[in-house]
This record gives C-alpha cells, structure tokens and sequence, in this order.
C-alpha cells in the first residue's frame, strides 16, 4: 500500500466507507496509561478495508434474574441500580416497582438474589420484606384503610412526592457517613399551585435522598432541580472534574437538520422531540445550569417520529461511553432499544454511526420482546467480563398508532410486565474494527509513547495481526508479527523501538486480516 503523506491523508470513515480529507493534529495525542478503544476516529489517522461494528453481548441464559415474587412487588421491576460491595463482599440492587415502591435485594453471585427481611413497613407488609422506599402516596392513600393511612401520613413525609426512581450510588468520597449512599427519583406533585394561580397543577423535578447503609433512607423535602420532567435520569460522578452528572430527559426538542428534513411530514408533527440534557453538582444538592445543557437529540439521520428516550454515560479508560435509549417510535413498529455512543469531553456525544442495537430485544414470546430500559449504575467488572444489568419488558410502549399488538389498549395483559436481566461482554469489546480475508490496515495519529510494551485486545485465533512503527516520515521503523489468538491481552514482542521512545511521539500502523481489532494500549 502506498503511504500517505503526513500532514494531508484520507480517512474513510469505517461504517459508511466514505472519503474525507483532514490534517492531523500538530501536537501528539497524550494517552496517558488508558486502554485505547476504537469507537470513533480520535486516535485514527487513516483506515482502509476496515469496518466498524458494535459487538454482540451475550444474554444471561437464566435472564430475567429478578423478577416479581409477590403482589406487594406491583406488576414489574425496571431501573435497576447494582453494585458490588467491595467491603461487605456481597452484590446489592435496588429496583422500582413500578408503583409501590423500592425494593432491595443482595446476592452472593449477582445471579441468585435474596430479598432480606427487613420490615420497614409492618403496616403494609404482612411479612417482613425488603421494601426500602414506601411510594406513590398519593395512589396508596386512596383506598387505604384508616388504621394504615394515619401511619402512612406520618411515614411517608418527604416520600410524599416520590414517583420513580432514578438511582442508587455508595459514594465512598463523601466524608459524612450518613451519606455513604445517594438516592435520586422522580420528584411529581400533583396539587402544586404556583405563585400566583389559581388552580393546582402538576410540578415535576429531582428528588435526593441519603442513607447510612442503603436501606434506611431520609429524603430531602424538596426538589433540588425544577429541570427534570420524567425517568429514566441518569446520574453517575466524573472523576476528572470531581462532580456529580445528571443527565436527564426533557421534550420538545429536535435538530434543525432533522426539522428542515421532515418538514410537511405528517407523522413528524406527533414527534414529542424526547431529547437529553446535562446538568451537575458539587454537593448533590444543588445542580447547575437552572435548565440544563442540551447534549444529545434525535438528528436527520434518525426517521421522523425516532427519539432520545434517555442517555447513560459509563465512565470508561478516560472516556465515557454511552447507552443511547432510543425510541423507535414508527407505525407497526414501536420498540426502545440501546444504541452506542462515545464522549471525550464530558458534553459532547458522538453515536456510532451505524446505530445498530447494543443488546438485542428478545423474540416473540421472550421476557425483553418490545422494550429495554437502561441500568441506573454503572456496569461491572467481574474478571475479564463487563455486566451490565438491564430491565426488560414484553409490552409495547405506549404510542399513537392503532396497533393489533397494541398491549397498552388491551384489556388484558401478560402477568409478567418487566424484570432485570444481565447482558455481557469481554472488556472493551463494545466494538472491533474488522478484516475480512482481504487485509484491512489501521494507522494511528501521532501519540506520546507512554511504555515500553505494546499490547492488543484482538480476536485474530484463525487470522493475521501486525503492527509496525513509523517513523515520522510514514516509513517502517519496525515491525512485529502478533500471536494468532483470541484474548483481552496479547503482549507485543518484537518491538524493541519503543524502549528508545519513551516520552517521544509514535504513530502505529495495525494490519489485519480475518480478525477484529478492540483495542491496544502501551506499559
């Protein structure tokens, strides 16, 4: 193949094979210790006969793992928050159930869950459960006899406006032990009368809560943000910048692009312009700016009546990658499924440009069938492999359209209305760059070496891996042949050059043949 001049080379975009021509950043990229992903062309100088593509995960087979085991639970669980308790050796999860409230529940495995016996609710709960969080006031005050509703008064004060939840975090960093866990909801009251009217209306925003150990919660009795209108929220900390990130949903809201596209449409006028906004915190309680920064919304490469629903960001090598909630939204067709997308900035969103599902909706007759709704923590690392919980659902999403399977309009439904279920893959593996037997080749923009060992996340057990380094005007310096296998790290012998780089700029040159590349990364 013939090299390209340094400073004006082609890149071809690897999902659509489009041409375009850039000059590469003067400065060499510092990649400091980070594994180095290729979810987008940041690092990427120049490829060819490469395709992008996101990466299958695998379905736990005894998904849903959670499911509703009692009337006291309502008709499902979603918004799964679930961690690892690196002190108490054990997994926890908190889940909404859709009405009554919040329920907690611990594993050894995170595969087999128990549901303690706690007892916070005596009044309600004939049998010591593992309900944390006694919501939907204003709904279980309304047929509750009068021996429960004076103590539900009493109980339920800060929960009064409790609606959904948002999330649950232990936060380590936080120097009051009363707050070692954070809460956040969906704050709506109903009867609000604002300054100056006349009639009650409905006031929506961000509830917090905080708790010594995760089940004996005090919530704040107010809203801390009046920008939240509806769940999922997602919030999760940014270690680089020391704050707390929300990100949330508000409506009404679609590019000028998507506009100029769809204009005179007749179902884009039904679009509800779901999209996402970014706001954060210092403290948890207070929350900046007043409305929120627009970050992500559905564009002109999406179909008319296509939507945001919401936006999770998990924190990972020095990036954030995103779980893109979207909502497809189209006659005879309506399902909500994840999508990918990468942030390097904090605020600036990138989706894949494929847009292909992450995590695939099950068949007819499966639990996941119609609708996926987002974690509300962060995945794991359990070995090798990334967990990420997930709730399900097996009925349509209320829409506009007429449908035959129209389950919200049907009379009767399934008893099963949601569960959680654990999809998963090998770290960094959200997505590879891909050979076929033609040889594809990757070159990377200049970057600081940062160690003396090269190593690759690559599936490449039937295929062919190479990496050179380049000198600075594109010709070989050396190059190493890398093991036929298929493994999350595959050290690099052979490259005794980056020993005499240390703190230099490099640029490397992958090529591939009947494999996937992930990542690489230098030490």
């Amino acid at each position: 193949m013939k090299k390209l001049p340094l400073l004006a080379c082609l890149i071809f975009s690897a999902a659509s094979g489009v041409a375009a021509t850039t000059v590469p950043a003067t400065a060499p990229i510092d990649l400091g210790s980070h594994r180095q992903l290729f979810l987008d062309d940041h690092l990427i100088e120049f490829s060819t006969h490469l395709t992008r593509r996101v990466q299958p995960v695998s379905k736990h087979p005894a998904n849903p793992l959670i499911l509703r085991t009692n009337e006291f639970e309502g008709v499902g669980v979603t918004f799964p928050s679930v961690i690892y308790d690196e002190q108490e050796k054990i997994f926890k999860a908190w889940v909404d159930a859709l009405g009554p409230g919040v329920f907690y529940l611990t594993s050894k495995d995170g595969i087999h869950w128990d549901r303690p016996r706690l007892g916070l609710f005596p009044q309600f709960d004939p049998a010591p459960n593992h309900r944390v969080v006694l919501s939907g006031y204003e709904f279980a005050i309304k047929d509750a006899p009068k021996d429960k509703l004076d103590y539900l008064r009493s109980r339920e004060r800060g929960w009064k406006y409790f609606c959904n939840l948002g999330g649950v975090v232990k936060d380590p960093r936080d120097p009051d032990p009363q707050r070692r866990y954070k809460m956040s909801y969906l704050w709506i009251d109903r009867n609000y009368v604002r300054p100056g009217a006349t009639k009650s209306g409905k006031m929506t925003g961000l509830g917090v809560a905080f708790s010594p150990d995760g089940i004996h919660w005090t919530p704040v009795n107010h809203p801390v943000s009046a920008a939240i209108f509806d769940c999922p929220l997602h919030i999760t900390f940014d270690e680089s910048r020391g704050r707390w990130v929300l990100l949330a949903r508000v409506f009404g809201v679609s590019t000028p692009e998507k506009k100029a596209k769809y204009a005179g449409t007749e179902n884009f006028k039904h679009n509800a312009g779901r999209a996402v906004i970014r706001l954060e915190s210092e403290d948890f309680l207070h929350w900046t700016p007043t409305k929120g920064d627009l970050v992500m919304a559905s564009d002109e490469h999406d179909s008319a009546m296509g939507e945001i629903y919401s936006l999770r960001a998990i924190p990972y090598e020095g990036i954030q990658i995103g779980l893109v909630h979207y909502f497809h939204n189209e006659p005879g067709d309506v399902r909500l499924y994840f999508q990918l997308a990468v942030c390097r900035d904090g605020k600036t969103w990138q989706r894949l440009s494929d847009r292909s599902p992450f995590i695939p909706l099950g068949g007819l007759g499966e639990w996941d069938r119609s609708t996926h709704m987002p974690p509300s923590s962060d995945p794991l690392t359990i070995g090798d492999d990334i967990w990420i919980y997930y709730s399900g659902r097996n009925i349509i999403h209320p829409t506009r359209w007429k449908l035959a399977d129209d389950s919200p309009a049907l009379k009767e439904l399934p008893p099963f209305r949601g569960g959680i279920g654990l999809a998963t893959l090998k770290r960094d593996r959200f997505v590879a760059m891909e050979a076929s037997l033609r040889p594809g080749t990757l070159r990377t923009k200049p970057f600081l070496c940062a160690g003396r060992t090269l190593h690759v996340n690559a599936g490449v057990e039937f295929g062919a891996l190479s990496v050179s380094i380049l000198n600075e005007d594109g010709t070989v310096r050396q190059t190493a042949a890398i093991p036929s296998r298929d493994a999350i790290d595959i050290p690099v012998n052979g490259l005794t050059a980056l020993s005499d780089l240390a703190g230099q700029p490099v640029r490397l040159e992958f090529t591939l043949q009947n494999g996937r590349l992930f990542s690489f990364w230098l030490n």
